[in-house]
């Protein structure tokens, strides 16, 4: 009886369904700079 060659899954893959904080980061951050550009008096 022969197995497959075992080959494990990289750790430092986020779970599905996990997202990352920089996400959260960006999510708040390129609005608010779009925001002070746009608001910005010229």
């Amino acid at each position: 009886m022969s197995f497959p060659a075992y080959h494990p899954h990289p750790a430092n893959r986020p779970a599905p369904g996990h997202t990352a904080p920089v996400t959260y980061v960006l999510l708040i951050a390129v609005p608010a700079i779009v925001a002070v550009v746009a608001l910005r008096p010229r």
